[in-house]
């Protein structure tokens, strides 16, 4: 602060906020400056009524500036100006001088908190190896390494050192990522990591595995992170983590505060969400256009959130104080950042983050902690934690009654680009983590019946699932080498689900009476509702001539026959399509396939471009690319396509290569204007005994695309698939345009336990000029409607979904309003306004106001009869002057009075309960009105939407971003796409699933909750054997109620793997969420029955209530939005066994880090066992020392310890303990191996080696790797080898894993090309093939078109083959 003043003479004054002198006696500085030195020596005091100088400050002759520390008496009140006096008087007694000024007061009792941190990234445009341990041995990784960053190993021991070093040196430690393979792989620093804890010399923050982009995930995924995240670093590591750390995500899920508080967090820091994406200050250079404090209560639509530390001037602020070179430089750039921060501080206290990302320990944090609170009392600069920050902001809150400004706001959208950069990656994870809850969700369900539960399956599945959620993961936002490791950690993720889902099924099969004529299909639904669902099986019928589908009551089932494939043995096997009717909930449905003299007829040709079911009738224009100029709602009565408009019409855009501003490719989409669309299509409409398709193929430049438009008999849903090949080129961005009809409805979503109202964007926008398209993610689906709706005068209708609430303190109101999805930011009414694309990341649609105050002033000043009518109902609706497609624009600012309609109300909570049911009565008018009906697009993986303000809805399917980093590479030779591209762009065939639901009133009523997740979770049928089961032919295993609960997971009570133990248990754990907005009691039913119940915390450790449980139902009341996880004791418990997995290639490389693969292998290593060094260097016929620790994590070990040439050891380890062993190795001519082995508790052997290397040699490749392969072509039904030959360049044997890399879509689907990972041996300089098979289904796509290659690893080396081209055949 400053107050400046003068007179005629020239003396300034400057208030500052520096207090020197003790604690209990402050002194104000204020700093004098004399325009004319003076000759001789003088005292300079500030004296006035209310103004003293305890003592006066000598200056010499010639000084012109004075610090003079002043007392103000009471009462005075911070930043009010008082009047003074400057006198300066001569030492020599000479006359004094006087200049009247005035002085402003200051506040006492600021601190800034400097918290020392490195930001992580586990992978990024550097690999998993490069980032956690040898980037400074990686060649390919140092031109982007700035001087002060390190691998994370490195600067674990950097920080720990620092610490060792000065006692005053604190900070925190955040990521699993890294923190396991440290604390295994450098057991030696568990005591100093433990004592700094017990010292709060370090904080484990995080309480989450790694940062995760929550908002382009399953939130159970959210929820694992945290189950992981806190289930390592408090019960391995002994720690307490308080705070979520999520620095530097791409926005985050609405969900996220509330299940983070749910977990047990108080707190969350981040640099992201509210305004783009480095924040106001750094876009505008005003950091006081942020319309709420720094430290906020964060709120999730349940109601429960956590106080948030909002980053204001990013996670890199406090490293500018490392970019200066003395230690009064230093503080002075300390200074600048407190006097920014402390402008948008909630209380006295202020964060600033010292790092970067993986950055060394900071020179001068600690050096400022000493000196400058040697010179100053006031403001302190400490080195302090997170905790310590929160603490000293709560407890000033409470001293001072500060209220934590309450916001539910949507912190997106932040970088548009991550929804649709390498979509495949999205794709991916949704398949995934649908395949890991299907399979999680049944194998639990089967426990009732007998079966063991695989959680070492399950627990490297999710594992895989969240590490590959981080926010330079999921996003598309890394290098080419990553994309290609992460591919593979989705598709073991998927391989581990579906294999775990196919297990219980069989287990189910085994239980169920499948006897009968013919071969028995069993078809399971995983949702917790009965419903009709289409059921899709390959079945194998020896002696058939053909087939039928009948129920268990021996009915025909109309279906329609998708393959037929006859084998030379006389097989016929067939993959058929059938509506299953009624499946039971998280249940099953027994069929039968009969014989017949014929199959069931395929999908035939018909003429015309229409086609009809009960709910919908769809027409083609194959003059617009085969797009849909019309759908028709037969229920409602109602076109949803506009007049001239398109639905599901491809378009291409242009786009730059980075932004215009930030030079961030990936990141941002980056359009260059309006697209183009396809030209002429062939169209053409097909018909089978289950429902009515139009086919359409078309091109859009080098891309061919075939369209197929499906109504179903007895399904209320339009399906959109579309098939995508050739080549999109290059910086090129494809959508899926629906040109909707719903006057005044507005952007909805799905997100993560909720529906939200999202802003209109701007798809056409050049980038260049308009920087925000506004893009945003969606869960499942999104669409236009209404979260909440004003009935006004006359019954006129308005949709709300984006709010500014302008209260002095609206939590319960805000709160309220997110249980129904309209998000809000509060906002004092003298404070700046929200609602200007230069800053804000969203965009408002509504202004409700609480009360008579200057801001209702100035919106009824103009709004003739609202006063009145406000007067005399309690509320008012002002509509906005304009409607809003002309204020909607790119670079909108709708901050005025009346730029948006307010609701202007004076009894909050009347307004609380009318929201109840989503409508609220409102005397008023509208330049909006809205239809009460609503329409949305099902996404299966493709999350990226925006609505433009006509209501034309865009879904973006893919892009072929260059900017960097695409076509980076690390190891070895750069690898491309067969074509010579970068995967960046994506020049394979990729396929997009998307359906249209539509239905009367708003989002709710209309059934879109459980239409995503119908979509999104099909029911699996499988052919299965015929027994004599004791349990029926149809069975539901566990049932909710009613429809707006929804099932989000059924699992084992507990997590004991993400501990690193073995403890499972018999009862389950159940996760509920209610999904409209809307308290109520929900009813649980068991298969068996329930002996007891309760609500538990969000990890399953801690009994909350005792849930009534009556009939065999339990039943738990539900706030709006809740999500409530119970403990279900079933009355037909049986002993809880874990069925043991292993990983597929043994031993098991327990530096699995440098082999790029993700997460800790099956059983998470809660024994490991490495040697140092990993490369040694002898002389022929000379010794060295290999040192060798064996530690364990979460349980006690016990065995034996084996090292080449027969030396051994045997170790017995209590909890969290390790042991040395000291291994002699010789040296002999050449390249030798030499391993040391453990077995862990699930019998795998895990190996750690040294490289030990006599001789002349070089050579640093322990295998050459060919594919011997050229481009293949198969024909439907065809397989064909994909030969491996690895060459071994040692004298020792080398032992490893042949990994298979190939797109989502190659999995087991059309295509399938694995094993995805075997292991081999190659003998001394000997040489082998390792099979790999490429098989394309019978169901295969002719023209599709990908490419695969294969990654060799062993012994902390990598070896990526070239890519080769795989074409199912025309």
């Amino acid at each position: 602060m400053s107050n400046t003043g003068s007179d005629r003479a020239g003396v300034l004054v400057e208030s500052t906020d520096l207090f020197v002198g003790p604690v209990s006696a402050p002194r104000q500085l204020v700093r004098v400056t004399l325009a004319v030195p003076r000759r001789e020596s003088a005292w300079v005091r500030i004296s006035g009524p209310l103004v003293r100088t305890p003592q006066p400050v000598r200056v010499g002759p010639g000084d012109v500036e004075a610090e003079v520390g002043v007392v103000f008496s009471a009462p005075v009140t911070a930043g009010t100006s008082y009047p003074a006096a400057v006198v300066v008087a001569p030492v020599n007694g000479d006359p004094p001088a006087a200049w009247d000024v005035t002085v402003t007061v200051a506040e006492t009792g600021w601190t800034m908190w400097m918290v020392s941190h490195f930001h992580y990234d586990p992978v990024w445009w550097n690999t998993q190896a490069g980032f956690t341990e040898t980037w400074l041995d990686l060649p390919g990784a140092q031109a982007k390494r700035m001087p002060f960053q390190l691998s994370a190993f490195d600067l674990v021991r950097a920080h720990l050192d620092a610490a060792r070093e000065d006692e005053d040196y604190r900070f925190v430690l955040a990521e699993v990522d890294y923190l396991k393979p440290h604390w295994d792989a450098f057991p030696r620093d568990r005591h100093d990591l433990r004592r700094f804890l017990r010292d709060s010399r370090i904080e484990i923050v995080g309480g989450n595995y790694n940062e995760a982009n929550t908002n382009l995930t399953h939130p159970e995924s959210t929820v694992r992170n945290a189950v992981y995240g806190v289930g390592f670093q408090r019960d391995v590591l002994g720690a307490d983590p308080r705070s979520a750390w999520m620095l530097d995500v791409f926005g985050h899920d609405p969900s996220y505060p509330g299940l983070m508080a749910d977990a047990g967090l108080d707190s969350s820091v981040w640099a992201r969400g509210p305004w783009h994406h480095v924040g106001a200050k750094r876009h505008t250079g005003d950091i006081t256009r942020m319309q709420f404090p720094s430290e906020f209560e964060w709120i999730s639509p349940s109601g429960r959130g956590v106080l948030t530390a909002y980053l204001a001037d990013h996670y890199v602020a406090g490293w500018d104080i490392e970019r200066k070179s003395t230690l009064d430089e230093a503080m002075a750039e300390a200074y600048r950042q407190f006097s920014t921060l402390r402008k948008v501080a909630a209380t006295r206290n202020v964060l600033l983050p010292v790092g970067h990302d993986h950055n060394v320990p900071s020179r001068f944090c600690t050096q400022i902690h000493r000196a400058w609170n040697e010179k100053y009392v006031w403001p302190r600069f400490v080195v302090g934690l997170p905790r310590d920050f929160f603490a000293a902001v709560r407890a000033d809150a409470s001293a001072r009654s500060v209220t934590f400004s309450p916001q539910t706001r949507d912190m997106n959208p932040v970088y548009t680009g991550k929804d649709v950069s390498y979509i495949d990656t999205k794709q991916a994870q949704r398949a995934a983590e649908v395949a890991v809850l299907d399979g999680e969700r049944m194998a639990a369900l089967t426990t009732l019946l007998g079966a063991g539960y695989p959680a070492f399956a399950l627990d490297k599945a999710w594992r895989q699932l969240i590490y590959g959620a981080h926010h330079d993961a999921i996003t598309g936002t890394e290098s080419d080498q990553v994309y290609l490791d992460l591919l593979t950690g989705w598709r073991e993720a998927d391989e581990l689900g579906r294999s775990v889902l196919t297990g219980a099924i069989t287990h189910l099969a085994a239980r169920a009476d499948t006897t009968g004529a013919g071969e028995a299909v069993i078809v399971v639904n995983t949702l917790a509702f009965a419903r009709d669902a289409l059921a899709t099986v390959t079945v194998r019928l020896p002696g058939f001539r053909g087939a039928r589908v009948r129920d268990a009551d021996g009915q025909e089932v109309a279906a329609v026959t998708e393959a037929v494939v006859r084998h030379p043995d006389g097989t016929l096997e067939l993959t058929l399509t059938f509506l299953a009717r009624q499946v039971p909930a998280t249940g099953y449905r027994v069929y039968r396939v009969v014989d017949s003299s014929s199959v069931p007829p395929s999908w035939l040709p018909r003429d015309g471009v229409a086609i009809a079911s009960d709910t919908f009738i769809v027409e083609a224009d194959p003059a617009q690319g085969g797009a849909l100029r019309s759908v028709y709602d037969r229920q409602a009565g109602r076109e949803l396509v506009r007049p001239g408009g398109l639905a599901a019409e491809f378009v291409v855009q242009e786009e730059h290569p980075g932004h215009p501003v930030w030079g961030e490719g990936p990141w941002h989409l980056l359009p260059k204007g309006p697209g183009v669309s396809a030209g002429p299509a062939e169209v053409h409409a097909e018909t089978s005994p289950i429902g009515e398709r139009l086919v359409s193929r078309t091109v859009l430049g080098d891309l061919r695309i075939t369209q197929r438009v499906t109504l179903w008999h007895g399904l209320p849903r339009v399906d959109v698939r579309s098939f995508v090949d050739g080549s999109i080129g290059q910086d090129r961005l494809l959508r899926s345009r629906f040109a909707f009809e719903l006057p005044g409805a507005l952007p909805v979503a799905e997100v993560g336990f909720a529906a939200v109202g999202r802003s209109f964007g701007f798809p056409d926008v050049d980038a260049a000029e308009h920087l925000w398209t506004l893009d945003s993610p969606a869960h499942t689906w999104a669409g236009l409607s209404a979260t909440v709706k004003l009935r006004l005068t006359d019954g006129v209708l308005h949709a709300i979904g984006i709010a500014e609430v302008v209260a002095e303190d609206g939590r319960a109101l805000l709160a309220a309003l997110a249980a129904k999805g309209v998000t809000a930011t509060c906002t004092r009414p003298s404070g700046p306004r929200y609602g200007s694309l230069d800053v804000d990341s969203n965009l408002p649609d509504v202004r409700i106001v609480v009360g008579h105050n200057d801001f209702t002033n100035s919106v009824l000043a103009f709004a003739a009869g609202s006063r009145e009518a406000l007067e005399a109902h309690g509320r008012v609706f002002v509509p906005a002057v304009r409607p809003r497609a002309e204020q909607w624009v790119p670079n909108a600012d709708l901050r005025g009075p009346r730029d948006l309609p307010v609701l202007i109300v004076t009894d909050v909570d009347a307004l609380i309960d009318d929201l109840a049911d989503g409508c609220v009565e409102a005397p008023g008018s509208t330049t909006d009105p809205a239809v009460d009906h609503s329409v949305a697009v099902v996404n299966r993986g493709t999350p990226g939407f925006v609505v433009a303000p006509d209501g034309t809805l865009h879904v973006s399917l893919m892009r072929s971003c260059s900017g960097w980093p695409a076509e980076v590479w690390i190891d070895g030779d750069r690898r491309t796409v067969p074509d010579g591209s970068s995967f960046a762009w994506q020049h394979w065939s990729h396929t997009f699933d998307l359906s249209l639901v539509s239905g009367a009133g708003d989002w709710r009523q209309a059934g879109f909750a459980l239409a995503g997740q119908d979509v999104n979770h099909p029911v699996h049928a499988l052919q299965v054997p015929a027994t004599e089961g004791d349990l029926p032919a149809a069975l539901s295993l566990l049932a909710v109620s009613p429809p707006s609960v929804l099932l989000t997971a059924a699992k084992t009570r507990g997590n004991p793997l993400a501990s690193c133990t073995d403890d499972h248990g018999s009862d389950l754990s159940v996760r509920l969420y209610e999904s409209a907005g809307t308290p109520v009691t929900a009813s649980v039913s068991l298969f068996g029955g329930l002996d007891a119940a309760h609500r538990t915390d969000l990890l399953e450790e801690r009994d909350l209530e005792p849930l009534t449980v009556h009939s065999g139902q339990a039943e738990v009341a539900l706030g709006a939005a809740d999500v409530a996880t119970l403990r279900l004791v079933p009355s037909t418990a049986l002993p809880g066994t874990a069925v043991e997995s292993v990983e597929a290639v043994q031993p098991v490389y327990t530096r699995y880090w440098r082999h790029n693969a993700g997460p800790a292998p099956v059983g998470n290593l809660p024994v490991t066992v490495h040697v140092t060094p990993s490369f040694m260097r002898l002389a022929p016929g000379a010794s060295g020392q290999a040192r060798i620790t064996v530690s364990c994590s979460g349980t006690p070990a016990k065995g034996r310890l084996d090292f080449t040439g027969g030396q051994s050891w045997d170790y017995d380890l209590a909890a969290g303990e390790y042991a040395e062993f000291t291994a002699t190795v010789q040296g002999r001519p050449g390249r030798h191996l030499h391993s040391a082995r453990i077995r862990d508790h699930l019998g795998q052997v895990l190996e750690d080696t040294v490289e030990v290397v006599s001789g002349a040699t070089t050579e640093r490749d322990l295998v050459e790797v060919m594919l011997r392969a050229g481009a293949l072509l198969l024909a439907p039904g065809e397989h064909s080898l994909l030969p491996v030959t690895l060459q071994n360049r040692t004298q020792s044997e080398v032992r490893g894993e042949v990994t298979v890399i190939s797109p989502f879509g190659t999995w087991g689907d059309e295509l399938t090309i694995g094993p995805r990972a075997q292991p081999f041996v190659v003998p001394p300089g000997g040489r082998i093939t390792v099979p790999v098979t490429a098989t394309a289904a019978a169901t295969a796509r002719r023209g599709a078109h990908w490419w695969a290659l294969v990654r060799v690893t062993a012994h902390g080396k990598l070896y990526y083959s070239p890519s080769v081209s795989i074409t199912v055949r025309q």
